[in-house]
């Protein structure tokens, strides 16, 4: 992850792959609101979703890091661990 400073948040709101090396860097990142956090996720989650259904069309995919499915499940878990710590913290 790169520091503060370096996060362009439209950047990452639009490629978040490009500014964060995994979806959980995400909740680690300074100076970023929940609804920011959200927002990158949920574009994450998206994406992670399209190149799921790309590979099972048979587009292989770009990334061979891991495997869309492997991405969407880390992207689903950092949105439950956002959604975890805003309900932690309303209570």
């Amino acid at each position: 992850m790169r520091t503060l400073a370096a996060i362009d948040l439209d950047k990452a709101k639009l490629d978040p792959g490009a500014v964060f090396h995994a979806p959980k860097d995400v909740l680690g990142a300074p100076g970023l609101s929940a609804e920011d956090k959200k927002a990158i996720l949920v574009r994450w989650e998206e994406d992670a979703d399209a190149l799921l259904r790309a590979t099972e069309e048979g587009m292989p995919p770009a990334d061979n890091r891991r495997s869309p499915g492997e991405l969407l499940r880390a992207v689903h878990e950092a949105l439950q661990a956002l959604e975890d710590t805003n309900c932690q913290s309303a209570a």
